[in-house]
């Protein structure tokens, strides 16, 4: 889910002009039976296919929507066949997005804004996670974002999502990426360079936070990023405009699916079906499961179909620039597409 504007920028530009359309394919339904009057029936929609990405492989507790779709049967009610694809990260999800090779993609909202900077044809159309869901985890004797100035910290890139989420760590006691120093290596080779000393914090989904702060003996959690970076939005669906367009009942039909599925999971009386859910699905311990499970519904990260507030996404494009991510901040309306989760909204009832 890490993007380095200026390393990929000429890859969305270049696949900002691609027309792919992936079309769903729909199968026949039979209906009525014996004499009665085909009037009395109401027609249902054809089944439809449809390949969605996800940005980890094996996907974080942060992802659960659509799993729990697919397993409460809220993709079959509506008449769905979703085929699940791992991503290798968010880059390769927009652009999977963008070529048109999966119909709906989960990955960091950063991602979303920086195809709409480089005017990728592709909107943000809901939210799976509206805030973010990672906690920043320091090593045994840190316990202050002012220890870190100086030190050298873990990073997975020089932009995007790590290094916002290195900023939220550092930002409640006003520490600027400036003034600390990042080292970049992949996330596998955050823990073990918190054992040895090499790094002194590093950024963690909840779930791994759990394992971390369970395999390294004192360390310790200076921040849970939801609360440092309130109005962050951390996680988008996107799809190409060509396939909405083309494609408007089974796209809404989609997100109604995940509507009810996000409110099955904010539902406290799911819980343990929902850990379930979610050690099928991460083949996490489930302890770990149980943590990220309890952290995203205390920080309300997964949405039940208010859409997307437009003071979260504007400020989140602004603190893009601001960190040098971007040059110019896109308007709401460039990254995002509000209509079809409002039908799907429609569809469901505020319940």
């Amino acid at each position: 889910m890490r993007v380095r504007a200026r390393r990929f920028g000429r890859a969305r530009v270049a696949l900002a002009g691609a027309s792919a359309v992936v079309m769903g394919v729909v199968g026949g339904v039979s209906l009525g039976t014996g004499g009665a009057s085909a009037a009395a029936h109401k027609a249902l929609p054809p089944i439809a296919n449809i390949d969605i990405g996800l940005a980890l492989s094996p996907p974080k507790v942060v992802f659960m929507g659509p799993y729990v779709a697919q397993a409460e049967g809220f993709f079959r009610k509506e008449r769905l066949n979703v085929h699940f694809i791992s991503m290798p990260n968010g880059l390769q999800t927009e652009l999977g997005t963008t070529a048109g090779t999966i119909n709906f993609g989960f990955s960091s909202a950063t991602d979303a804004i920086e195809s709409a900077a480089a005017n990728a044809p592709i909107h943000a159309i809901a939210s799976y996670g509206l805030t973010l869901d990672t906690e920043c985890v320091a090593a045994p004797g840190i316990h202050s974002a002012k220890q870190l100035i100086g030190q050298p910290v873990g990073s997975t890139g020089a932009g995007g999502f790590s290094i916002v989420t290195l900023a939220a760590c550092l930002s409640p006691e006003h520490v600027s990426i400036s003034q600390v120093k990042p080292i970049t290596m992949t996330r596998s080779e955050f823990v073990p360079a918190l054992t040895t000393g090499r790094i002194k914090v590093a950024v963690f989904h909840a779930d791994d936070a759990y394992v971390v702060l369970h395999q390294l003996k004192g360390a310790t959690v200076l921040y849970n990023e939801y609360q440092s970076l309130p109005k962050w939005w951390y996680g988008g669906i996107t799809a190409l405009d060509s396939y909405t367009k083309h494609h408007v009942a089974v796209t809404e039909r989609f997100l109604a699916a995940l509507i009810m599925a996000n409110r099955w999971m904010n539902n406290p009386k799911n819980t343990a079906k929902l850990i379930d859910i979610g050690v099928s699905a991460t083949q996490e311990d489930r302890a770990a499961v149980a943590y990220a499970v309890h952290f995203e519904q205390q920080s309300k990260t997964w949405p039940t179909g208010l859409g997307l507030p437009p003071a979260s996404v504007e400020y989140t494009a602004h603190r893009l620039v601001q960190l040098k991510v971007l040059k110019t901040a896109p308007s709401y309306y460039s990254v995002v597409n509000p209509t079809y989760q409002e039908a799907a909204l429609k569809m469901v009832g505020n319940g």
